[in-house]
């Protein structure tokens, strides 16, 4: 009797959940706007796994580790292929071949994700899991959405999003930070490819996974879920969880770094080398530190396996040096100035200010780096105070304290210390909800804003780049002026930093600008309201003149105006 009760009870509760599922259309409006990105993102999850343990080789496949190290050198391949040819022919293959590859990977070697018994207690790991899983619910939140960060429509995605519509992965001089190590950005390209906007919905879950993923290596080194919440709900990396930044993929790789050398795996260190030098600048100084501490604590470092992984590791750098004969481009150079930080030195700005919210570093992360162990942690604890007197973007200092703060889990034993951090991961955490709600993400899966409302309300630009991209022609080559969030164009762009395009059109005669313009097969100039800094000057009056003789047509919409070139 008690068995047929169970079966009766699972057959009501599958009756009533299809139901629900079927008459609550706010789920099937979900399904239909994401199911595609989600289910391509997840095949390139796979693929990206494949590289990761292929270049690893090591049994059984570790899911959380082998994504983070495969993810920028996925990457890299995309790249690598992009310089010949973007196409479905060229990028599609790598993402399937690759799928199928992680899969029997998987299947012959086995998989883990082990975390080990975590050393909380049960009420402790329960507050802090439910933490966590809000966090990264948030992410999904935000994944879902159309990308509108200034980062992500000005660059993250932008640039691979332009190499696209171009067909190959051509330098672009007019963004600076086009020159920096893309190998996470450069993974987006099959995405691109395979759903041209949709692109980006797509690269957003594959970053909430990079997200899972760090978590997961995060509480594996802590063995302390408390300790785990207190770094990932930390607001600068809590709130960024489903956008396009590189910021979780390279606090995921500089933990499999740190940890690697701490274990003397000198392969998987070797890897996270040069996986973190494909990702971001700010790997450098970092990994110097990781190593000159495993060097302190006599820890084993194999120079042959690292000689090679710097080697590949510098793919960008060698670009670079190719295009610009700088291999760290646009540093130390004529934009070295303008990409410096952007705030005050005061540590209550870092901790939490209304300007640089979705920057704070919070209160539990720097509580836990105060009883950071082992050289490797106090030495990028001492680079990470260092580069605060610099007054960068919070995100820059972020595996500087990440990887002190997991040393210092037993810290959280002693309960008064663990009382004060639980209640700032609670804070932490509803400030993440707060900061989601407050950018209305929430709207598109109520189903009471469209996609391009929302995109409106969050990017003004939004609505004026759909009425360009209904102006020019198809094929056109369109000079934009006044904003650098050229991602929504579905027509070729060159547009990116004021100053370097005021560089760009700075030349001595209007005649010497115009063939320039051709030269470089600009057929379109647009202007819209400046976001994103006023050109120079001379220049805004040398392309006045230029336009003026060489303008066939002008076509303007209130404050935007589209001059077509003879």
């Amino acid at each position: 009797m008690t068995k047929l009760r169970y079966w009766i009870a699972v057959a009501v509760a599958l009756f009533a959940a299809l139901t629900l599922l079927e008459r609550f259309v706010l789920v099937e409006l979900l399904v239909r706007r994401v199911s595609i990105p989600l289910f391509l993102a997840l095949a390139e999850v796979l693929a990206i796994i494949a590289v990761g343990a292929l270049v690893r080789r090591a049994r059984p496949v570790d899911l959380p580790l082998d994504f983070l190290l495969g993810y920028p050198i996925f990457g890299a391949l995309c790249f690598l292929v992009g310089t010949l040819k973007i196409s479905a022919w060229t990028m599609v293959p790598l993402v399937v071949i690759g799928a199928l590859g992680g899969a029997w990977m998987a299947s012959q070697y086995g998989v883990t994700a082990g975390l080990g018994a975590p050393a909380d207690g049960k009420r402790r790991s329960v507050v802090a899991i439910l933490c966590i899983a809000v966090v990264l619910a948030c992410g999904f939140v935000f994944a879902q959405a159309p990308p509108a960060s200034a980062d992500e429509v000005a660059v993250h995605l932008n640039v691979p999003r332009t190499w696209a519509l171009e067909e190959r992965a051509i330098e672009l001089p007019l963004i600076a930070r086009s020159y920096f190590p893309l190998g996470i950005e450069a993974a987006d390209l099959p995405l691109f490819t395979m759903l041209g906007i949709d692109g980006g919905v797509a690269s957003h879950f594959l970053h909430l996974v990079a997200a899972i993923a760090t978590t997961l290596l995060i509480a594996r080194r802590t063995q302390s879920w408390l300790a785990t919440a207190a770094i990932v709900t930390t607001p600068a990396l809590a709130l960024t969880a489903g956008w396009s930044l590189a910021d979780w993929p390279l606090a995921g790789i500089c933990v499999a770094l740190a940890v690697a050398l701490e274990s003397e795996d000198s392969r998987t260190s070797a890897v996270a080398t040069a996986a973190g030098m494909l990702t971001k600048y700010t790997f450098f100084p970092f990994a110097v530190l990781a190593y000159a501490g495993a060097l302190l604590m006599k820890k084993r470092v194999a120079w042959k396996p690292l000689t090679l992984a710097v080697v590949a590791g510098s793919l960008f750098l060698i670009r670079n040096l190719v295009l610009t004969g700088n291999p760290f481009a646009p540093f130390f150079g004529e934009d070295a100035m303008s990409l410096g930080g952007s705030r005050a030195l005061y540590l209550a700005d870092y901790i939490f200010h209304s300007s640089f919210i979705d920057e704070a570093l919070g209160a539990s992360l720097l509580a836990l780096c105060v009883f950071a162990t082992g050289r490797i942690a106090v030495l990028t604890l001492l680079g990470g105070l260092v580069l605060f007197f610099f007054a960068p973007t919070a995100r820059v200092l972020l595996p500087f304290f990440i990887v002190p703060a997991m040393t210092a889990a037993q810290a959280l034993e002693r309960r008064v210390f663990a009382i004060i951090v639980g209640v700032a991961i609670v804070v932490q955490t509803l400030l993440a909800v707060w900061f989601t709600e407050r950018h209305t993400p929430f709207t598109l899966l109520a189903g009471s804003a469209s996609e391009t409302a929302y995109l409106t309300k969050q990017r003004p630009p939004y609505d004026d780049i759909a009425w360009i991209n209904q102006t020019i022609p198809r094929g056109a080559r369109t000079l934009v002026l006044g904003t650098n969030q050229t991602y929504w164009f579905t027509s070729r762009t060159r547009g990116g930093d004021s100053a370097r395009i005021s560089r760009y059109v700075d030349l001595p005669t209007p005649d010497a600008l115009y063939v320039r313009l051709k030269r470089d097969g600009i057929t379109h100039v647009a202007v819209l309201p400046a976001d994103s800094g006023e050109l120079g000057p001379t220049s805004q009056r040398m392309l006045a003149r230029v336009l003026d003789l060489y303008a066939s047509s002008m076509t303007s919409r209130g404050n935007v105006t589209v001059f077509a070139l003879r």
